[in-house]
């Protein structure tokens, strides 16, 4: 029976008064009552089986920075549409950042469709759950710098290039693609090199997603795009990586916050101590993963999930990165 179509149905995590109405509602229904009293129950039910999940308004957004470890996984929501930046890391062949966080996340959310799924880029701890997420929303819209025939665009002929897909708007909400250009492909340059940077306007509000770029293509944004980069959430270039975050692109984008999404204590020592620096000369306030957990941002205020649901299982010690501690050698 569970194979048969529509067999399965989802709903989004209701609020705890509609879980508490439920709870009431199902204690009614079994109690040797009459069956007119029974009846009762059921606007006890209704809120927790379809409940209302809270959208932005319309010209504004939603951003969270989901906590995937070491990888990027961003969702953006305005008033009607839903668009994912990046999609996690695999975490081993039987597993990804796709099935075992964005899924029940998204699903939790009430969100019966992905309007646009971006990928920066092609390297693992970018695209490793996409394939779950789009297994799960095959009608969402692929964008991306992937080469042609990669086996993620495989039958889906509505594919587009980031340098193809410059600017849109939804429900008052500006997107703009700011990088790669039309010139720039991999190969022959390096997945980093093409990284998707997407801008997203909204509500007096700006966010600056720009996975892995690296010094080379943040001084050609700084020459190319000045007057576009400013944002007041700047998502860290690389993970908080050596060879990104540079003085002259830093300046341009003048961010309040910047968000870093990396794994706790990995192999490659992100955030670099340097970087953060940078950023600490600035004012900048830094947001990090590994302390923080998912990141929600509206409106120009943001909030840790860490600080809303603490868990037992959370450590409570001052994050070692952040205080420039020792770290391990970083990769190329």
């Amino acid at each position: 029976m569970a194979g048969w179509p529509a067999a399965l149905w989802l709903t989004a995590a209701g609020p705890g008064w509609a879980v508490a109405a439920a709870v009431a509602g199902g204690v009614l229904v079994v109690l040797p009552l009459p069956w007119r009293v029974r009846l009762l129950a059921l606007p006890l039910l209704l809120p927790l089986a379809w409940p209302a999940p809270p959208r932005p308004p319309a010209g504004s957004f939603e951003l969270l920075a989901v906590d995937v470890g070491q990888g990027t996984a961003v969702l953006v929501r305005t008033a009607r549409h839903t668009l994912l930046y990046d999609a996690g890391p695999q975490y081993s062949p039987d597993s990804d950042a796709g099935q075992r966080v964005l899924l029940p996340l998204l699903r939790a959310l009430g969100e019966r469709r992905i309007d646009r799924l971006v990928l920066s880029h092609r390297d693992v701890d970018h695209v490793g759950g996409a394939r779950a997420v789009l297994q799960a929303y095959p009608e969402a819209q692929v964008t991306s710098s992937l080469e042609a025939g990669h086996p993620l665009l495989q039958g889906r002929a509505d594919a587009v290039h980031c340098a193809a897909s410059p600017s849109w708007t939804w429900d008052g909400v500006h997107f703009e693609m700011l990088h790669p250009g039309p010139d720039e492909h991999s190969p022959p340059l390096k997945p980093n090199q093409v990284s998707c940077v997407l801008k997203v306007s909204g509500g007096g509000h700006a966010a600056l997603l720009t996975g892995d770029i690296e010094r080379r293509e943040e001084a050609r944004l700084v020459v190319e795009q000045a007057g576009r980069l400013r944002a007041d959430l700047l998502l860290v270039p690389h993970h908080g990586s050596k060879t990104s975050s540079s003085a002259g692109f830093l300046d341009a984008v003048a961010p309040r916050v910047a968000v870093i999404q990396a794994g706790y204590r990995n192999r490659f020592g992100h955030p670099a101590a340097p970087v953060l620096a940078r950023y600490a000369e600035r004012g900048i306030e830094v947001v990090a993963s590994p302390a923080c957990g998912a990141y929600r941002w509206f409106e120009g205020d943001g909030v840790c999930e860490r600080d809303l649901r603490r868990r037992y299982w959370h450590h409570g010690g001052v994050n070692p990165a952040l205080q420039g501690g020792s770290q391990p050698v970083e990769a190329p």
